[in-house]
């Protein structure tokens, strides 16, 4: 017995080695934790970065898409306005200028309107019969309040004084104002 008394405590660990591996085995867990939290940390903010990297590129997007969307409505109203002022019919001139004063601001409106009846007169006596199209179009400058547009057409002309069909060539710059819900005519002028 005495035997394995001496052979169980050789094979007893020494008091000073189990502080010395109890000491030991504390550090070691505390490495991998510190480590398991920076790389927490690390990650934390790197999807916090994400989050804000993706939420600035989506408000950016909308920008860009509306920015888009109303020079796409500039371009749309401004080929439909010189078509309102191209395509004129002896027939129904008063509802042709009804619709350019409708879709026009400003002084455009005004000048137009005081000169309404003249040219009522002069397309009704002449028998006008014009039609246009619009060859191209294109944004000058532009911002969120108004544009100016560049618009190339065509309208094919017939009248009293001999003119068949014939094709005349129009080039314009269009200053809109955006109001909003309507986008609105303020000038007209002719480019050389």
């Amino acid at each position: 017995m005495l035997e394995s008394a001496s052979e169980s405590t050789e094979d007893a660990p020494d008091v000073d080695d189990i502080a010395i591996d109890k000491d030991e085995s504390n550090d070691e867990p505390r490495r991998p934790l510190r480590l398991r939290r920076s790389l927490i940390g690390v990650a934390v903010l790197g999807v916090v970065a994400l989050g804000a990297s993706s939420a600035l590129l989506l408000h950016q997007h909308q920008k860009l898409a509306a920015a888009q969307d109303l020079q796409q409505r500039y371009l749309q109203v401004a080929r439909q306005s010189v078509l309102d002022l191209t395509t004129i019919s002896a027939s129904t001139v008063d509802d042709d200028v009804a619709r350019v004063l409708e879709r026009s601001t400003g002084t455009f409106r005004d000048q137009f309107g005081e000169r309404a009846d003249d040219f009522v007169s002069v397309v009704q006596q002449a028998d006008v019969q014009a039609t246009g199209s619009i060859t191209e179009a294109g944004i000058e400058n532009a911002d969120d309040r108004t544009a100016s547009v560049l618009v190339a057409a065509t309208s094919s002309v017939t009248n009293s004084s001999g003119a068949q069909e014939e094709p005349r060539v129009w080039r314009l710059r269009v200053t809109l104002d955006n109001a909003g819900e309507s986008i609105l005519v303020s000038d007209v002028e002719f480019v050389p």
